[in-house]
């Protein structure tokens, strides 16, 4: 292929995105919806796996409830809650660059997405982690580092196995350190927090 070939294909792409309307955009993203609710009801709604989803979207939790120490109930939600936006967030731009999917969903009608995965086997495990050993930094770095490495060597595999979870591109080492580093700078950003509530 000739130096002016390659020339003309560039230029005869870049032509072709250039004329693309938003229109064309909404269309294609009709399209893709309209396939997705397809395959969710005849693949996916009512199913074992669904069944499975939904469970660890509500049991983890009503389990945290019962375990939550009520006197510092905020300080735990809070501390899932920095997690969570952080993992939904990082979980979204995953599965939009195709580093991994669910085959298994939800709803096809929630955006962003609910990742039960995120709420049953990430923050709720890594808040009972706070409540525990929160106190130091150097008793939560231990034990969210091993909580870190249980999820993404125990759980990750076993989300794959029932084929709930497919990485295309990732890797169960890439995981292991996102989720300590997520883990320890939560926990700084709240403690930073509560000192500035208590010297104000």
């Amino acid at each position: 292929m000739g130096f002016l070939t390659v020339i003309e294909l560039i230029t005869n792409h870049i032509h072709y995105v250039a004329n693309i309307s938003y229109h064309e955009v909404i269309e294609a993203e009709e399209n893709f919806y309209h396939l997705l609710k397809s395959y969710w009801k005849e693949h996916v709604f009512l199913t074992a796996r669904w069944w499975f989803l939904l469970g660890l979207a509500g049991i983890p939790a009503a389990i945290w409830w019962k375990l939550v120490d009520k006197k510092i109930v905020i300080e735990i939600t809070a501390y899932g809650l920095f997690y969570g936006v952080a993992a939904i967030i990082l979980d979204s731009i995953g599965t939009s660059l195709l580093l991994w999917t669910y085959p298994v969903i939800i709803s096809p009608n929630l955006f962003p997405q609910i990742y039960p995965y995120d709420v049953g086997v990430i923050i709720v495990p890594f808040m009972l982690i706070y409540q525990k050993w929160g106190k130091t930094i150097k008793s939560f770095w231990k034990a969210s580092g091993i909580l870190s490495l249980s999820i993404a060597y125990i759980a990750e595999p076993f989300m794959i196995w029932i084929d709930v979870y497919k990485p295309f591109t990732w890797k169960h080492i890439y995981s292991f350190p996102i989720y300590w580093l997520l883990a320890i700078l939560c926990w700084y950003i709240l403690n930073y927090f509560k000192y500035l509530e208590q010297n104000r």
